[in-house]
């Protein structure tokens, strides 16, 4: 299966629990209707608010209130994170979990990692080299020695 833009962000909201910001438990949030939602989101979103809410999270926070809000009032968006969390998070031999935990990294660390594979890579392309010189030569001399000896 392809993963699209979307699909991607709605597996991240299950992944992290936001849909428990407006409800307990998947029950409450599964038999909710729009207006329960709607009324929920404006409740929430005035004390979420980083305005109001003093908290070094509070931003975060209410970037996933905004962005779960946004799945749950459209009904298609909203049926595909029901499917998501009744049947789960794919598999993790999927290619999207790679994606998804490679997109979380900065560039810093991509950088890094990137240069210690090249590096390792290198390292080892170099000592094959050598090692084939080294092999060559052992075995070049091992054929001057029997020359000599018949």
């Amino acid at each position: 299966m392809i993963w699209g833009t979307g699909e991607r962000e709605l597996l991240d909201l299950v992944e992290n629990k936001v849909c428990f910001v407006f409800f307990p438990s998947p029950h409450h949030f599964q038999d909710a209707s729009s207006a329960d939602i709607r009324k929920a989101y404006r409740k929430l979103s005035l004390t979420l608010h980083p305005d109001k809410n003093r908290d070094e999270n509070a931003e975060t926070q209410f970037r996933q209130l905004v962005a779960i809000y946004e799945v749950l009032k459209d009904d298609e968006r909203r049926q595909r994170y029901d499917d998501i969390l009744i049947n789960g998070l794919p598999d993790w031999r999927q290619p999207v979990f790679y994606y998804r935990r490679v997109r979380k990294m900065s560039n810093a660390e991509l950088a890094l990692l990137l240069f210690i594979i090249l590096t390792v890579g290198h390292y080892a392309v170099v000592w094959s080299i050598y090692l084939e010189k080294q092999l060559d030569e052992l075995l070049s001399r091992k054929k001057r020695e029997k020359k000599k000896k018949t």
